[in-house]
């Protein structure tokens, strides 16, 4: 336990960086399972031609902004088991220019994906790739559809950073002035001693302490997790790496009904957050497995940004790896509503949860233990111990809808779980558009399954507003 009260320094020499406790487990994870965790972002545009010249310069633009992105991944010479960050100013990164047709242009990318998902970062290498898709024969035409894929290891980011990344990349590619994004940023803190600064020893150590007490208390008093069905396959959960490949269920609520939305939650004193929530708790209730006779609780495991809660706060644009956790929200079945007010009062009860969660200081505690969790996570599968599912609110993001002669028309997130035992659920707003994104591993948890999910949450978020 006083491992998590040391303070180090997360800086090598001046052009190196060691990767911190949590970056590293998901370099790991990372190179042992085939790229798993990897994220993205699809920017969908709608624009003249792009050429690979013109983004090549923007990313150019990135690279020299983001010391991560001008990085090479390197072994840690003085621990072997630990990876480093290496500045090098020569490094191009991929750009992958590949043609689909124009009627292709929603779906292409994610045939794509699933077909390069595992591949992995390799020593000497960047973190980061970029593909440009769009129909040779829309050249000429000023607007037409085409698509940024941004890929980045999580390692070194998470859905704030990348987004604000994102965001930047399209302003360079939007302008022809290569010193748009500014000068350099210093190499990011790493969220542990971010932590550690923000906190005194004592703090440390009782905010872990009430934590601990949380889950052992928890932990006895919990009735078993309900579960979605699995796939039939005809391997174990340990070879999923091998066998599945990730599937995603995309659902949006146009401008007016996220409006509508954002309304009720003032009217009903609650988050988006808050309501999405909810709404996919009572989706999720109608998916898992009933046994007569026993009763189940759903199990939410809820991710939790740290920047905000440090002092002083870690921008969005530190391109770097702030991802916590807070106690699960648990509830009976049985107790899951099925009236519109039923639902805003689970709302209110699940906002208590994560204000109570807050106000214990867990989000903290929970970044400075997650490294140990996450690796005991990893080493094994065991179904018994994962949650009914796991919610990730990337929140209000920081795009707009026009970039020089493009418009960004959506963005949708995506990430490799090709391993795991539940549905990971993303949801974000852009552009005053909410997406809801519902991650499996397929054939374990296969495609039809997350598409029910996807389609219960979107018609319960419309029933209640």
């Amino acid at each position: 336990m006083f491992n998590w009260f040391r303070r180090s320094s997360s800086q090598v020499s001046p052009t190196q960086r060691a990767l911190g406790p949590m970056e590293n487990v998901m370099m790991k994870a990372s190179q042992q399972y085939h790229g798993y965790m990897k994220i993205g972002e699809v920017l969908y545009l709608r624009g003249p031609h792009i050429t690979l010249d013109k983004l090549d310069t923007a990313v150019r633009c990135l690279q020299s902004r983001h010391p991560a992105l001008r990085s090479r991944l390197q072994r840690d010479p003085d621990n072997p088991r630990s990876f480093l960050l290496e500045e090098d100013r020569t490094l191009r990164l991929e750009i992958l220019e590949i043609p689909r047709k124009r009627d292709d242009y929603l779906t292409f990318w994610c045939r794509e994906w699933k077909e390069r998902e595992k591949e992995t970062t390799h020593i000497g290498q960047g973190l980061a790739k970029f593909w440009l898709l769009q129909d040779p024969d829309d050249d000429h035409d000023k607007n037409a559809p085409r698509e940024v894929v941004f890929i980045c290891e999580h390692s070194i980011s998470d859905g704030l950073s990348l987004s604000t990344v994102a965001h930047e990349l399209l302003i360079a590619l939007g302008s022809d002035d290569e010193n748009v994004l500014g000068d350099s940023l210093n190499w990011p803190i790493t969220m542990e001693k971010s932590i550690r600064e923000s906190l005194s020893t004592s703090e440390i150590f009782f905010a872990i302490s009430r934590l601990m007490l949380s889950a052992i208390y928890l932990r006895l008093t919990s009735m078993p997790t309900a579960r979605v069905p699995f796939g039939r396959v005809d391997f174990t959960l340990n070879d999923m790496v091998t066998y599945c490949h990730t599937e995603a269920a995309y659902g949006m609520l146009n401008k007016e009904e996220t409006e509508q939305l954002i309304e009720r939650c003032h009217q009903e004193k609650v988050t988006v957050t808050s309501a999405v929530s909810a709404a996919i708790l009572c989706a999720v209730s109608q998916l898992v497995i009933i046994d007569d006779g026993q009763e189940t609780v759903l199990n939410v495991a809820i991710n939790a940004d740290t920047r905000r809660r440090c002092v002083p706060a870690v921008p969005n644009h530190d391109l770097s790896y702030h991802v916590s956790c807070i106690m699960p929200f648990v509830i009976p079945r049985r107790d899951i509503p099925t009236t519109p007010d039923g639902m805003w009062e689970l709302a209110r009860t699940f906002g208590h949860h994560v204000i109570t969660a807050i106000d214990a200081g867990q989000i903290l505690a929970c970044g400075l233990i997650s490294e140990k969790i996450v690796n005991k996570v990893l080493d094994s599968t065991n179904v018994s111990a994962s949650p009914t599912c796991n919610i990730s609110s990337w929140g209000l993001l920081p795009f707009r809808e026009r970039y020089g002669p493009w418009e960004l028309t959506g963005m949708n997130p995506f990430i490799n779980q090709i391993r795991g035992e539940s549905p990971f659920i993303i949801f974000q707003t852009v552009n005053g558009t909410l997406t809801i994104v519902v991650v499996g591993h397929d054939p374990v948890i296969p495609l039809q399954t997350t598409e029910n999910l996807r389609d219960i949450t979107m018609d319960t978020l419309r029933h209640m507003i």
